[in-house]
């Protein structure tokens, strides 16, 4: 039985009932290793803790400054949903995949839109959209606040996700992201998955057609074991650097930049809704949280 699920099973008996007996961190982790033993390190416990909060379903709540957990009671959690198809809710290889790819983004302080995954993977938007935003600051929740006497404007990054390492559907996925990415200053193919048989031709396509390529190995054991999709998109940034440092990453191209679009936004409409988005960040003057970056289905 992994940590979570023991976790999972055991903390209803630990938690206090209420919000304002919240207990600590620290407090907790006695609690556990009460029933657990010293198995397992502060770290795997605490970033544990993180993420069962962080589900929907989950028995912990954590209080809103982060100091204390509870036992979570009947509400329901806003949940990013929308953003997978309806018989499956986040759990599924590609929508961890597409949840990676995101934080691996956002984490790298790029802004992050999200298209909804679809039966049919689409030739005429990308799987997500990574934006370059204007010059601003970090606030200390982790808001990102545009300055609003900067004269620089937005780049784009197309990014299409490949969860395979078959050479031909690697090729496939590669020729999407060509496609998909004609309207961005930059397009990128992230690939998810074990190290990839085509890396050596991907490099040579990337080459020639100034698409970037990105390795993210991840095994199928491994993307099994980490959480659901809507607990990675939601987990703090130092939670999911945590998680991304455990994976090995390779850029195998950088994107060439494009300072013309090939291709304009009449002829790609499904690109509006990324444009909106920037645009009514910028106007607002902050980046907003993951629900409203995601395009509707």
């Amino acid at each position: 039985m992994s940590l979570r699920d023991k976790l999972v099973e055991i903390l209803p008996t630990l938690l206090p009932a209420r919000e304002e007996d919240a207990i600590k961190g620290t407090e907790l982790i006695a609690r556990v290793r009460a029933v657990l033993g010293e198995a397992y390190s502060d770290r795997s416990l605490r970033s544990q803790f993180s993420f069962i909060a962080l589900e929907p379903d989950s028995c912990l709540a954590r209080v809103p400054n982060g100091q204390g957990y509870y036992l979570k009671g009947d509400d329901d959690s806003p949940s990013l949903h929308n953003v997978f198809t309806d018989e499956h809710d986040g759990y599924a290889p590609l929508h961890k995949a597409l949840a990676l790819a995101v934080r691996l983004y956002d984490t790298a302080g790029m802004g992050v839109f999200v298209y909804p995954l679809e039966e049919e993977e689409s030739w005429e938007h990308p799987d997500l959209v990574a934006v370059q935003w204007p010059a601003g600051s970090m606030t200390a929740d982790g808001c990102y606040i545009i300055d609003p006497t900067s004269s620089q404007h937005p780049a784009y990054r197309s990014v299409c996700i490949a969860l395979t390492t078959d050479a031909t559907e690697c090729r496939r996925a590669f020729f999407r992201a060509v496609a998909c990415g004609l309207w961005a200053q930059e397009s990128e193919l992230l690939i998810v998955g074990d190290d990839s048989a085509a890396a050596h031709e991907l490099t040579r396509l990337a080459s020639q057609f100034g698409v970037g390529v990105r390795t993210l190995t991840v095994d199928e054991e491994l993307l099994a074991e980490l959480p659901g999709a809507d607990v990675i998109f939601r987990s703090g940034t130092a939670d999911a650097r945590a998680m991304l440092a455990d994976l090995q990453q390779a850029p195998l191209a950088h994107p060439r930049y494009r300072s013309a679009p090939l291709q304009t936004e009449e002829d790609l409409p499904a690109i509006l809704a990324a444009r909106q988005w920037v645009e009514g960040c910028i106007d607002r003057g902050r980046v907003e949280a993951y629900e409203f970056r995601v395009a509707v289905n």
